[in-house]
């Protein structure tokens, strides 16, 4: 559940002058998004026989489907690291630009990054939806996932009101790291789950 963006999303919430409020509105607002759009899939997947009839089949489809698509995605980030130029700097994206102006846009930020969910939750959301919970159970699932999957937000929003200095510091180190090594480690990661997922779609067929 680990998403690299929220790094960039607390370094551009440093650089304002209310850190914690702009934090809060962009936690706000994925969060509302995140859980909204969870529970739409978790839902419209317990109402088909993806999740009823032949679980055994679904698991093992979606299993080798998000595999072929992690080694693919590995395959471009690896491919595109060795064609990239050192001294390129990433232009700022639409989120960024949005959380540097205001807290309503931060808010705005939050819904926009995570309207569409990732692969990788995609996958957490079906596992969700094979529960076969009754509705209340299942949102309070869907939430603690996605409270899961914004620590990266939520630990330095309450780390700034205790040590604001020390957090800044500690971010922009972790940030220093990940982009010298981010794409190293997102095409291994990708490599090896997208292995490990076929391997397990072939298991259940």
């Amino acid at each position: 559940m680990f998403w690299p963006l929220l790094l960039v999303v607390d370094l551009v919430a440093f650089r304002t002058d209310r850190p914690v409020a702009v934090l809060a509105s962009f936690w706000a607002g994925g969060m509302l998004t995140t859980v909204a759009v969870g529970c739409a899939i978790v839902f419209s997947l317990q109402a088909t026989s993806l999740v009823s009839s032949s679980r055994r089949e679904t698991d093992a489809a979606v299993d080798v489907a998000v595999g072929v698509l992690a080694l693919a995605a590995a395959f471009v980030i690896r491919r595109g690291g060795r064609h990239a130029s050192t001294d390129a700097k990433p232009a700022p994206g639409r989120v960024q630009r949005l959380l540097a102006r205001g807290l309503a846009l931060a808010f705005v930020a939050g819904i926009l990054a995570n309207v569409f969910p990732g692969v990788l939750p995609f996958v957490a959301l079906k596992d969700i939806a094979e529960l076969g919970y009754a509705s209340g159970p299942t949102i309070l699932v869907i939430v603690c996932f996605y409270l899961v999957m914004f620590v990266p937000v939520e630990a330095p929003m309450l780390s700034l009101l205790v040590a604001p200095r020390r957090t800044a510091a500690v971010v922009e180190s972790l940030n220093a790291w990940t982009t010298r090594n981010g794409r190293t480690v997102a095409w291994s990661v990708l490599a090896i789950f997208g292995a490990l997922e076929i391997a397990r779609g072939v298991t259940h067929l």
